[in-house]
């Protein structure tokens, strides 16, 4: 430290240094003999001069330090010989020897230089500095003329010649450069780059110190230091031994030196500080004792501050006491402060009553300072001062403690009344609080109910503007259906499923099954036709590449060669919006989704600008006007209160009894327990012969919201049924007054064989009958028979219902029940059950009750054939009514588009146009146009509800490489074979197929060869997973049995019938 000053500023040890030889220069004036020149010296005059300059010096060296040292006032360390045997009172040395400071005659300027440079030493005194630097030089060399004569000159003195100096003072050589070494200083941008290496350290350097390599950056700011020999040796202090006797005397016998009389007193006002940085709790005696002993002699024995510790009892301080008498002559100086807090512990005492303390006097003096900050005793300061604080901590713990004390009736009575105010505003604020939240309750759902009713009132402007919108162009749409159907237009397909959202929550892959009319784009069969497709999926690339290659065979099959694809992208477009990827487990149906996606209300914009189009969607929502308002185009279909009232259950029915067509015996819009029960018994008593009774909701779709139950075989009373009926007879049988004990009976049993024969179709979504029917008449729904009879076939028609009026059927089919006989999972097509002419009269007379009704568009009907047993003959019902457009529709538009075939549902057939080889396209015109084009029938299988987990295990590319390896394919020239419809590529579990043949026995033979195939191929033998595959074979199988049991039926009856011939003809 001192070594560094030293090296940074030396002006001040120059200084110090005059001051001393100016005093050595007085002492041996002094005593300079008066006879060796004969001479009178006035010794005065030369004493008061060198005062007067010593005088000056010594302002000069204290405003010098004051200014320019910002440290302790230290001399060099570093040569043994600057010191003196004994030091002053400022640490300096007294006496100095003259070898070791050698002053240069013309130092004065470079000494000063540095100075300045360090802008440290004030530029106001230049005279100061001259007379400085000349008595300097006076002091060096006191024997030369020019000094002596300035002394004379300056202060009237001759100076004497002395003999003895001449002796001591050696000449040296002048050397003129910085008396200091270059020291080792990092750059600035090594000591602020925290990644920077710290050099090492020379030897040199670490002499320096410490601080002086910190300041220099040879070590970090930061750095943790740990000294190999530390400064500061601890070691046990000695303690007082608990076991001998200690006595306080009765006055102090200690003497304490007349200087050093105050260091108690500092002691005990700098120790806290110490202590509250280690806890209040926590004061050490030891700090303490280091603090009095290092300042007090040796000589006499310092009494400890323990030894000053003093007793209260019943809150009065024994003023008289030796031990009260020994801390109060101890600690005299701070005596106010500390009567002031001796107060306020009485007080506490005589509060509660606390008998005996004992006070230690190092604790209260070291809290004196926190005491007169704040000017309160609070009970922890009170705990602190004493030496037994947790007997009195327990005391002060006693309820009631305080009122036992002075004053304790009228603090009692206080805490009382403000117990009992406390308690009245306590009880008026619960009931103000209660109050104030009721009133924002009530203003929360005021406000909330007002945003409400206008956010209502805002929808249904909306909605009612976009239905008046919709009927506007509905309207134009008719007036000019006959130039638009037949011109160039767009048909925006939207095969969306507006359910409600109990519904939609409740379907499985939901945006899957909106994706499952890809065929729509199968439209540009029509040159005139342009489709944008939704897509409820974002297709990749290598989907767009499957559909645009089924797509560009349009031209091939026609001409039968492979090489005439075409490519037809500019015809289609496929658009997914974009809010999918925004909701994606919201359960929206496709016109929602559309409508919340400006991105894809833009770009369909743009397709369509300047060209008629017209939207074709699925089952309508409200969401699809909105669509229809944004784009400005029209919808081909009905109205969505309309598509939904008729697509219901209940609604159904009402159709088809206006239509006076044949329905399955029931009833329909129930909604209360009670209403079923009865109607259900009656049902059974009026259809004794019917064994199974079904259970439709009106809103579910698809056997989701069908149960069954085969009631007459669990009833105990069939029997006297079946008796009573035949004892009245048939007629009398329907009357109400032969009925009556027959349902007394049946309702007795009806409510317990529902609750445990009843089974719902959909397990998964209905476990139980109990959470059936709760659906069920929440919804409301129809009860109706199951045809009597074990073979029963359900068929699928669907139509078109024009804007201008005009009714068409597009497509019949007989349904395949994989999954049980109310699911169904496919279609043949055309239909082979019913007679067609009396399956499209059945369904012109449907389609004109539809129409009257201001139905338009597609819609679908689903009915029921079977032998009735009673009559033996072929009886039809209609069972279900959809308007919306039908999977079945979208894969028999595929059909047509790969085939190049005509569908004539009047006669159920469909025809392709035979392939005409080459070698016979030779032929001259003549013959070409003599001969007509032979025809050929075909049918198809068709579904869309395979599924198997193991799909998607398996990229599509090699799937269909998989197919293609196996024969599995279409064949362009023979217009047959097999084609897959994707729906998207993540999951890749479900998937759809359409199988093409000349027969209906070969196609399904071929169908069903195909999932064996592939389920072979795609499993394993202990495959985990879920598939219908295996009960679609089977339901194959089972049609093909009854196919083959037909024909030999058929053939026999056909060879007996000739045979009957053969013998009638004798006769005649």
């Amino acid at each position: 430290m001192a070594q560094d000053a030293d090296s940074c500023d030396p002006i001040g040890t120059i200084l110090i240094q005059v001051h001393e030889d100016l005093y050595q220069l007085k002492e041996k004036l002094t005593n300079f003999p008066l006879e060796e020149k004969g001479e009178a010296l006035n010794i005065q005059n030369l004493e008061t001069a060198i005062k007067r300059t010593e005088m000056g010096l010594r302002i000069h060296i204290e405003k010098y330090l004051n200014v320019v040292n910002h440290n302790v006032l230290t001399t060099p360390v570093n040569d043994d010989n600057l010191y003196s045997p004994h030091t002053s009172s400022w640490l300096l040395p007294a006496v100095i020897d003259q070898k070791s400071f050698v002053f240069p005659l013309e130092s004065e300027g470079k000494l000063w230089q540095t100075q300045r440079q360090h802008g440290t030493f004030p530029h106001a005194f230049p005279k100061i500095k001259q007379k400085i630097g000349l008595n300097v030089k006076i002091m060096q060399d006191p024997e030369n003329i020019h000094h002596r004569a300035a002394v004379n000159a300056n202060y009237g003195i001759s100076l004497p010649y002395i003999n003895q100096r001449k002796a001591c003072v050696k000449v040296q050589k002048l050397i003129k450069g910085s008396t200091i070494a270059n020291l080792t200083v990092p750059p600035t941008s090594h000591r602020t780059d925290p990644y920077f290496t710290p050099i090492p350290v020379p030897q040199a350097d670490a002499r320096k110190g410490i601080l002086s390599m910190i300041e220099r950056g040879l070590i970090p700011p930061t750095a943790r230091i740990t000294f190999q020999n530390p400064p500061i040796i601890p070691r046990a202090a000695p303690l007082h031994n608990l076991d001998e006797a200690h006595k306080i005397p009765t006055a102090a016998p200690f003497t304490i030196p007349q200087k050093p009389q105050l260091i108690p007193v500092e002691a005990t006002k700098f120790s806290p500080k110490k202590r509250r940085s280690q806890g209040k709790g926590k004061r050490s005696r030891g700090h303490h004792d280091r603090k009095i002993m290092k300042v007090t002699t040796p000589l006499t024995a310092v009494k400890s501050p323990w030894d000053y510790d003093f007793f209260i009892y019943n809150g009065v301080i024994d003023k008289t006491s030796t031990d009260f008498l020994a801390f109060k002559e101890h600690f005299h100086l701070s005596w106010g402060s500390i009567f002031s807090l001796l107060e306020h512990v009485e007080k506490f005492l005589r509060d509660y009553a606390i008998p005996e303390v004992k006070i230690k006097g190092n604790n209260l003096v070291a809290f004196l300072p926190e005491f007169e900050l704040k000017h309160r005793l609070t009970r922890y300061d009170f705990l602190s001062l004493l030496e037994n604080p947790i007997h009195i901590q327990m005391m002060l713990n006693i309820p009631g403690q305080r009122y036992k004390g002075q004053d304790g009736r009228s603090e009692a009575a206080n805490k009382i009344r403000a117990t009992w105010k406390c308690f009245k505003a306590r009880k008026l604020f619960l009931i103000y609080r209660q109050q104030k939240w009721a009133s924002g309750v009530i203003a929360i759902a005021w406000l909330l109910h007002c945003h409400k009713t206008r956010v209502k009132k805002i929808l249904k402007e909306s909605r009612e503007r976009h239905l008046e919108n919709f009927r506007i162009r509905a309207k134009h749409l008719a007036a000019n259906w006959n130039r638009i159907r037949t011109s160039r237009r767009t048909i925006i397909h939207i095969p969306s499923l507006g359910y409600s959202l109990p519904v939609r929550q409740n379907i499985d892959d939901f945006n899957i099954r909106q994706n499952m009319q890809l065929g729509r784009l199968c439209d540009i069969l029509d040159a005139n036709v342009s489709v944008i497709y939704i897509c409820s999926h974002q297709m990749n690339d290598e989907l767009l590449l499957y559909y645009n290659k089924i797509l560009s065979l349009q031209a091939a099959v026609k001409s039968g060669n492979l090489e005439d694809r075409s490519d037809l992208q500019d015809r289609f477009k496929i658009i997914t919006p974009e809010a999918i990827n925004i909701f994606p487990k919201h359960h929206m149906c496709l016109a929602t989704y559309l409508m919340y996606s400006p991105k894809a209300i833009k770009r369909i914009k743009n397709l369509i600008q300047g060209k008629q189009a017209y939207i074709v969607s699925g089952l309508l929502h409200r969401d699809d006007l909105a669509v229809a308002d944004m784009l400005n185009i029209p919808i081909l279909g009905p109205e969505p209160e309309i598509a939904h009232l008729y697509s219901s259950k209940s609604g159904s029915k009402w159709v088809f009894d206006s239509a006076d067509v044949p329905v399955p015996p029931g009833v329909y819009g129930i909604y209360r327990h009670q209403q079923m029960l009865e109607q259900l018994g009656q049902l059974v008593i009026d259809h004794l012969e019917i064994q199974r009774w079904l259970f439709k909701m009106d809103y579910e779709f698809g056997g989701n919201g069908t149960a069954f139950c085969d009631i007459p075989s669990h009833l105990e009373c069939y029997d006297w049924f079946l008796k009573e009926r035949s004892r009245y007879g048939y007629e009398d049988w329907r009357k109400k007054w032969a009925q009556e004990p027959a349902l007394v009976k049946i309702s007795e049993e009806l409510a317990g064989i529902l609750a445990q024969h009843a089974q719902p179709v959909n397990e998964k979504r209905f476990p139980t009958w109990r959470k059936f029917l709760q659906t069920f008449l929440s919804q409301g729904g129809t009860m109706e028979a199951y045809p009597p009879v074990e073979s029963v076939t359900n068929l699928t028609v669907d139509m078109l219902i024009e804007p201008n009026g005009e009714i068409r059927v597009l497509s019949t089919g007989d349904q395949l029940h994989a999954e049980g006989p109310f699911i169904s999972s496919g279609t043949t097509m055309p239909q082979t059950s019913v007679d067609p002419q009396v399956l499209t009269s059945l369904c012109l007379k449907i389609g004109n009750a539809c129409k009257m009704r201001n139905v338009v568009g597609y819609f679908s009907v689903d009915l029921v054939t079977f032998i009735d047993p009673s009559t033996m003959g072929q009886q039809v019902w209609a069972t279900g009514l959809s308007l919306s457009y039908s999977d079945q529709l979208a894969l028999t538009q595929l059909t047509l588009y790969l085939t190049d075939g005509h569908l004539d549902c009047s006669f159920s057939t469909l025809k392709v146009p035979c392939f005409v080889p080459k070698k016979e396209k030779k032929m001259s015109c003549l013959n070409a146009l003599s001969v007509p084009s032979p025809a050929t029938s075909r049918y198809a299988v068709m579904t869309t509800q395979l599924k198997h987990d193991n799909l998607s295990l398996v990229f599509h590319y090699v799937f269909l490489q998989m197919c293609k390896a196996h024969g599995i394919g279409y064949d362009i020239e023979e217009r047959q074979g097999t084609v897959f419809i994707l729906y998207e590529h993540l999951k890749r579990n479900k998937l759809g197929m359409l199988t093409i043949g000349e027969d209906l026995q070969g196609v399904l033979m071929t169908f069903a060869r195909n999932l064996f195939i592939i389920h072979q191929e795609i499993s394993a033998p202990n495959m985990q997973g879920e598939t219908n595959f295996k009960t679609a074979i089977d339901d194959i199988e089972a049609i093909l049995g009854v196919t083959e049991e037909n024909k030999i039926r058929f053939e026999e009856e056909l060879k007996q019938s000739k045979d009957d011939k053969n013998l009638s003809k004798p006769d005649k």
